[in-house]
């Protein structure tokens, strides 16, 4: 069911109790009067009002592992995974958390599905029990969509304790990924099989974020209207201005835009919308940061963005990931490479890990690590081959290590998924073009076979 009611049209264009069937003669007298002498009261009266919805993003739980009975060891074992699973989703920005405290006080042997939809509107659960044995813990978990009450998927996952104690053990962020991956497994399924108004919001705000980083048109276009759909659901919600002005960042970014400067304009102004409604969203300060540094070209702009949004949030990997690639564009490549490994090293659990390593790679190129950035750059295209940043620092790696057959074939199909690019387009458009860094990059591309103009 939608999260806010829209009436259609004037509230005079309904008829007051239309469709109400009561056969007693007075009280159709009485009707009929009411409804000659109150032409304009409609049913749409009694319309539920819009609530002002600030977040609606997935909201999940990670429930307390089981053990067995009067074993604290397995105990405590099972309430430190979970607060470090806890803490690996707390870093998506796609994921509303619970906190790990407040999971702890639940009782799982008592507590159904509903209850916890209507005490803390959660919307997917993970619960399970640890086994310990020795040095070697055994995990089996279950992810479940607690509206429908569907069983999302059930794993079982081992480790050992001495390395989870010493901060080695990857169980949990393999739990985070594999938990993002299935929300929005679940949010493309659900909403590409009704209409976008019989969408619960956060299956809406999941999809389109996926289909935004998916890099195919089909798919990207497809992201907008959903988008578009929540903020009239949600018009107080800062963060859909703010993916909204990411999509037209990474529109622009892809070669998609056919109207440059409009399509600046509006990113700006989904940046700006954001910030007046929540001026201390970090998520919002970092996209805005990502629209003035690509599209405004107000590196300055840009910086106060960034610096604003990891003061309010020091662990915000977007905000240290796109700080990163601002310095990148003007040739501070060490500034660059730190910024984008701390990001790496924060790096959530969302489904565009490869924009990470994408601009990861950018910094190694900004710092001439031209090595550490085509493996960078590798892993980014494995993941998506068609995003266009990454071909081209890929392209640029190469043929600044001497390879340059391997560059001309690389070359080619970044032209072919971008027809328009040119190496004259790429310096007047590209930020870093500014930049001896950018004029450098630009040179490679020309060698590479990448068309002048």
């Amino acid at each position: 069911m939608p999260d806010t009611w829209e009436l259609v049209g004037h509230k005079s264009d309904g008829t007051f109790l239309e469709g109400l069937s009561v056969a007693t003669p007075a009280f159709e007298t009485w009707l009929n009067n009411y409804r000659h002498s109150n032409p304009v009261l409609a049913i749409a009266e009694l319309v539920q009002p819009s609530r002002q919805i600030t977040d609606i993003r997935p909201t999940i739980a990670v429930l307390p592992l089981q053990s067995k009975p009067g074993s604290d060891y397995e105990s405590l074992i099972g309430d430190m995974l979970s607060e470090e699973a806890t803490r690996a989703l707390s870093r998506s920005t796609l994921m509303n958390v619970i906190s790990h405290l407040s999971c702890r006080n639940v009782d799982t042997t008592v507590i159904t599905l509903g209850d916890l939809q209507q005490s803390i509107g959660v919307d997917y659960v993970l619960s399970g029990r640890v086994r310990v044995r020795n040095d070697a813990y055994h995990l089996s978990v279950d992810f479940t969509d607690v509206e429908s009450g569907t069983l999302r998927w059930s794993q079982d996952l081992t480790g050992q304790v001495s390395k989870f104690v010493d901060g080695n053990d990857e169980v949990a962020y393999l739990l985070a990924r594999a938990i993002g991956r299935e929300v929005v497994s679940a949010s493309i399924e659900t909403t590409n099989a009704r209409q976008l108004y019989d969408v619960e919001s956060h299956y809406l705000l999941v999809s389109a974020i996926a289909l935004m980083h998916r890099q195919a048109l089909g798919s990207f276009s497809q992201a907008r209207p959903r988008l578009e759909e929540l903020i009239s659901r949600a018009p107080r919600c800062a963060a859909l201005h703010a993916w909204l002005a990411m999509w037209y960042v990474l529109s622009v970014g892809q070669g998609w835009s056919v109207d440059f400067a409009r399509d600046a304009a509006t990113a700006a102004d989904s940046g700006r919308r954001a910030l007046d409604i929540d001026p201390e969203c970090a998520f919002s300060l970092a996209v805005d940061g990502f629209v003035q540094n690509n599209l405004v070209k107000r590196f300055d702009v840009a910086a106060a963005r960034f610096d604003e949004a990891i003061e309010l949030d020091p662990n915000n990997a977007l905000a240290w990931l796109l700080k990163g690639t601002m310095h990148a564009f003007v040739d501070q490549g060490s500034e660059a490479v730190s910024c984008t490994d701390r990001a790496q090293r924060l790096s959530p659990v969302d489904p565009y890990k490869y924009l990470y390593d994408s601009l990861a790679a950018t910094a190694r190129l900004s710092l001439r690590d031209f090595t550490g950035a085509l493996e960078l750059a590798n892993r980014s295209f494995k993941a998506n081959r068609r995003h266009i940043s990454t071909l081209r620092v890929r392209t640029i790696a190469l043929q600044s290590l001497g390879r340059t057959e391997e560059a001309l074939t690389s070359a080619v199909e970044l032209v072919r998924l971008q027809p328009s690019l040119t190496v004259e387009g790429y310096l007047k458009d590209h930020p870093a073009a500014l930049f001896a860094t950018g004029r450098e990059w630009a040179e490679a591309l020309r060698k590479s076979g990448v068309p002048t103009n």
